[in-house]
């Protein structure tokens, strides 16, 4: 999609919280926002990061 926004943030930080999302990927809590990876709880590495990222970006539309 030519209009498409993607924005990936990497931090060297670890947080015990996980941003919840719902079946479509897309958080509970702010509509817009498809938390995937390791800072989002949803990996453990960053192969499984990487692959949640693939996950998220073709499961959102």
């Amino acid at each position: 999609m030519q209009d498409a926004v993607l924005t990936g943030v990497e931090t060297r930080t670890s947080s015990p919280l996980k941003i919840t999302r719902g079946e479509n990927f897309q958080s509970l809590n702010t509509q817009g926002l498809y938390p995937a990876g390791e800072g989002a709880s949803y990996a453990g590495g960053i192969l499984s990061a990487g692959v949640d990222g693939i996950k998220v970006a073709r499961g959102w539309h």
